[in-house]
């Protein structure tokens, strides 16, 4: 095999790689060796035709595309390891030419980007003193309140915000339509849940009464044969129900807490509302920290890195969509967009992402970052909340398994030197109490996609501990 090389702008480089006549025709032996046994020959058992047999039934190119394809890996990653090159995506390939003299291909990639850091050790940032108020504290009790709320039957015309157990039946021109009819349903007045016009015309129904209204669809309604179009539902109401709100006292506090007063509970949701808000403003202030640093390095991101995150953002949606029962298709068709749209809304996104990846990677490089074995267990402990004695007992009991993700801002921050400064402290921040994935992937269907994040993830084998830098999401490799 012969090859050269030529650089070509845009940080792209183009190899043109020979094969002779021999090292084809070789190749053409190992494909056929692997793929004879696909291939029905009268006459023959499976496997066992000849070569050219099977060329002369399928055709003389039957093994074209293996022998193509095993080429381009074994040559290709020959010349980027003689070249010491690491390329980014998949690779452009051209047949130039396949005749009786061999195999000629061009094959062109992106080389992977060098980067620039600037400033990024000892830098600090500045965080407001966390408050939380009174209204805040209240509004905590009052969910919980509702939480331990009661349904009860009453006798009486509903209400908003009554629950009725209703059978309903819709029609378009007197013919009952699909998907329009229930039994035993409940609906909370006054919720929304149904389309606008449905629920305020419940408003007054009684036990065992019996109703038609009329509601219009929506004209964006996703079933096209009822945008805009007027049609009327059967309704029979079997229950109505009210909610029933606990008192607010001690034993309140009691039913949904280990505390035997209301004051103490009180006291006990201040607190936690407290420690949540620090962990908020310390992982805001972490994820402001190392913006700076991304800031503050320069690098020429190719475009197929930025495109390929893009894509790993919406196959990662399109995944968490399959989760909830709906597809990516129906989700743009709701959202009145296109794939193509929602690719363009996140490019900037992506291009953070991997720039953010790539700047990591190179500071972890540039210090010599890494974990000896007795660090390593004292963060993963910490982060799952136990002791390493504990850590290790579980692991001999082969019960273990960890999420190997922690606190990562923070700790690469206390390795280079970066504070967050706050009206009463100055600290390097406190290992994450959630998994990243929990806290970054929230996502709601009608608002839209999460934002992705990067992350640095441990690797524990036998043959030691590694770091490498992850898009929290679809990871791009």
């Amino acid at each position: 095999m012969e090859y050269t090389k030529e650089v070509l702008a845009d940080k792209k480089v183009k190899f043109t790689i020979s094969l002779s006549a021999k090292e084809w025709e070789d190749e053409l032996t190992k494909a056929y060796e692997t793929r004879k046994g696909k291939y029905k020959v009268q006459g023959f058992r499976a496997g066992k035709a000849p070569r050219r047999v099977i060329e002369n039934s399928y055709g003389t190119t039957v093994f074209y595309d293996e022998a193509l394809n095993n080429s381009l890996y074994r040559y290709y990653d020959e010349v980027l390891a003689k070249e010491k090159i690491e390329p980014v995506g998949n690779p452009n390939v051209n047949i130039e030419s396949l005749d009786e003299k061999g195999l000629v291909l061009t094959v062109t990639t992106a080389l992977y980007p060098e980067v620039k850091l600037g400033e990024y050790k000892g830098l600090n940032i500045e965080t407001e003193a966390v408050k939380v108020t009174a209204v805040e504290v209240n509004g905590a009790i009052k969910d919980m309140q509702e939480k331990s709320a009661r349904m009860v039957k009453v006798d009486r015309a509903a209400k908003n915000g009554d629950e009725v157990n209703i059978d309903f039946l819709g029609k378009k021109d007197g013919v009952a339509f699909e998907g329009g009819e229930a039994k035993g349903y409940d609906l909370k007045l006054g919720s929304g849940a149904f389309i606008p016009g449905f629920e305020e015309q419940l408003v007054g129904i009684k036990t065992g009464e019996h109703r038609v209204i009329e509601v219009t669809f929506p004209k964006d309604y996703p079933a096209e044969e009822l945008a805009d179009k007027l049609c009327t539902f059967d309704i029979n109401c079997n229950e109505i129900r009210e909610k029933v709100l606990p008192k607010l006292d001690d034993e309140f506090a009691k039913n949904v807490s280990e505390f035997d007063t209301l004051d103490e509970y009180k006291k006990s949701v201040k607190d936690d509302l407290t420690k949540q808000k620090k962990l908020k403003a310390e992982q805001e202030a972490q994820a402001k920290l190392l913006e700076k640093v991304c800031d503050n390095a320069t690098v020429e991101i190719p475009e197929e890195m930025i495109v390929e995150q893009t894509e790993n953002f919406i196959h990662d949606f399109a995944h968490r969509l399959e989760s909830q029962g709906l597809n990516l298709d129906d989700y743009v068709k709701y959202m009145n967009t296109t794939v193509e749209d929602l690719k363009k809304s996140r490019y900037e996104d992506a291009k953070k992402t991997v720039k953010t990846r790539l700047v990591l990677e190179e500071i972890i490089k540039t210090e010599k970052i890494g974990l000896d074995k007795e660090e390593f267990d004292k963060e993963i402990a910490a982060s799952d909340n136990i002791s390493i004695e504990e850590r290790q007992t579980i692991i001999n009991s082969g019960e273990y398994q960890p999420s190997y993700m922690w606190n990562v801002n923070g700790w690469l921050a206390s390795k280079l030197g970066l504070t967050i400064t706050s009206q009463t402290q100055k600290c390097i921040p406190e290992t994450y109490e959630e998994d990243i994935h929990s806290t970054t992937l929230n996502m709601d269907i009608k608002k839209g996609m999460a934002t992705g994040m990067s992350a640095v993830v441990t690797t524990e084998t036998k043959e030691g501990i590694t770091l490498e830098t992850k898009c929290v999401g679809k990871v791009y490799a």
